[in-house]
Parts: C-alpha cells; sequence; structure tokens
C-alpha cells in the first residue's frame, strides 16, 4: 500500500499542535516518526490505521503510534456540514528517561500506540476539553495541558482499546520497493472503487500484474491480513457509515456495499462491530430492514 511519508516539524515548541477544519477529510496514508492524538471533533468516515480500516464519527479519539500508516477519510456522500479534528503530534522522545522523569511511566503508551488506541471511558471527556482549551491558551498552558493529558492516558489503562492487529510500520527497506507500492495501491483504489461488484481473487491478481497464486501471499505481506478479511472488513465500514446517514433499508446497504446475501453481511457485520446491522443502525430509522 502506497504509503506518503509526512515531516512533521516544531522547532520552537516541544509538541505540534493543529486543528483542521474542511469540507471533508481526504489525506492519504501517511505516516510520521512522531506519535499522534487525533480528536474528531465533528465528522464521519473510514479510519485507516495499520491493517484496520473502520468507521469514526463524532468523538473519535485515538493515539496513533510513531511510523503507523494513518488516515481519516469522509466519504462524498456525508452529511456533515464540516469536519473538524484537533490534533497533537510529539516525539517518542519526550516521554525519554533522560528528558523528562516524570514521564517515565508514559513509556509503555510508545509501545502500545503500535496498534493504535482507541480512547473511550471517563478519560475521554477530559481529553476532549483539555484540548479543546488548547486552542486558545499560550504556549506555556498548552504545555501544561499536554502533560496533563499524559497523566490522564498513564492513569486510565482501561480506557483503552486497540485498534489494529498489525501496526504496518515502516521499515528501512520500504522507499526501496516501489514496485509493490504502485501494486498495492492499484489493488486498494480498486477495492474502493468497485466494492459494490463481485471481487474475486483472480481478478485482484491480474490488477497487481501477478499469479492468483502468489497474490495471497503478497496480498497479507502488504496489508498485513488476507484479502477477503480485508475486503469485508472495509464493505462493513462502508455499510456503517450509510447505516447512520441514510433511511436506506437494511437489504439495500447491504447489496450496495457488496455483500450477495444478507445472511453474509449480518454474520460479517456481527464478527466485526459486536452487533447486528439492525441493532447498530438503532430504533430512530423508520426503515430499519
Amino acid at each position: 500500500m502506497k504509503v506518503a511519508y509526512e515531516k512533521v516539524t516544531h522547532p520552537s515548541q516541544s509538541f505540534r499542535f493543529l486543528r483542521y477544519e474542511t469540507d471533508s477529510f481526504r489525506s492519504e496514508l501517511h505516516r510520521h516518526p512522531q506519535l499522534e492524538l487525533t480528536w474528531i471533533e465533528q465528522g464521519v468516515g473510514l479510519r485507516f490505521l495499520g491493517d484496520s480500516a473502520l468507521p469514526f464519527e463524532t468523538g473519535d479519539l485515538v493515539l496513533v503510534g510513531a511510523g503507523v500508516p494513518h488516515a481519516w477519510i469522509t466519504p462524498p456522500s456525508s452529511k456533515s456540514e464540516a469536519s473538524v479534528a484537533t490534533v497533537i503530534q510529539f516525539s517518542p522522545q519526550i516521554i525519554a528517561p533522560d528528558a523528562f522523569p516524570e514521564l517515565v511511566r508514559a513509556r509503555p503508551l510508545v509501545e502500545g500506540s503500535n496498534l493504535g488506541l482507541k480512547i473511550e471511558g471517563d478519560s475521554h471527556p477530559a481529553i476532549a476539553q483539555i484540548l479543546y482549551d488548547m486552542r486558545s491558551a499560550t504556549p506555556l498552558k498548552r504545555l501544561a495541558g499536554f502533560v496533563e493529558i499524559l497523566g490522564l492516558l498513564v492513569g486510565n489503562e482501561g480506557d483503552f482499546s486497540k485498534i489494529a492487529s498489525s501496526s504496518m510500520r515502516s521499515s528501512d527497506n520500504d522507499s526501496a520497493d516501489g514496485l509493490f507500492d504502485r501494486r498495492i495501491d492499484r489493488v486498494i483504489s480498486w477495492i474502493h472503487r468497485q466494492l459494490a461488484q463481485e471481487l474475486r481473487v483472480d481478478d485482484a491478481a491480474r490488477i497487481a500484474h501477478i499469479t492468483p497464486a502468489a497474490f495471497s501471499r503478497f496480498f497479507r505481506q502488504e496489508v498485513g491480513k488476507p484479502f477477503t478479511q480485508y475486503l469485508n472488513d472495509v464493505r462493513c465500514s462502508a455499510a456503517c457509515i450509510k447505516l447512520r446517514q441514510s433511511d436506506k433499508p437494511i437489504s439495500v446497504i447491504a447489496d450496495e456495499c457488496g455483500f450477495s446475501t444478507m445472511s453474509h453481511f449480518n454474520r460479517q457485520f456481527l464478527l466485526r462491530m459486536g452487533v447486528t446491522p439492525r441493532r447498530f443502525r438503532g430504533p430512530g430509522s423508520t426503515m430499519a430492514s
């Protein structure tokens, strides 16, 4: 999968503070050597992190590990008025023992974030409030807020849930493997363009210009999971957005996301989301089946 390298600079600050407000999130898949804490103030879409492809919505709060590829993407059909996110990026060295000995307890965050950490529970509103207050804070008060956030993260490990099963972190020879990057990029683009169609391994292998026998190993090596599993991940994530944003019958949504039968859709959705599509949609819809 083609992953862009982002150079993060903040020469006069201990960490980088950003606030995005745009019509939609359209970032390409990218990585950087800093950890990143992202709070979605408003917006819905798909969150790509490591080998995962999952829906996000307003309130999403995620810690991304150093070197882990990630992107937040809003679908073209989104009804949100705007997409807004607050982001802080910081080097793992800022919590090294010789920098601030008081922050040594935060070191496990570096390893834990390699699979991405979704933050919920009691620490979520507290961290969100600090990020909100940082918008108008002085540099020193922002630094104090950053330390307070680290304290909340250290003291509330029970509020974390891992997002990915593989970090897909960069290696020294990533840039030398440009041919594989182009091949897997074509396959991923094809999956997203043709999501509603029947997508077969033979067709994917043809796009990658390799044999079907070699494709499975190639895809797992590049993406971190089998082709069919990734395909169902993306289809279920797309279905999540449609279930929340429209009153279309669930059978229509299943078909639009590439599931040929309702039984297969229900089974794959339940496996990933822990609830049925009907339960995920909730009681507010007038067309739940």
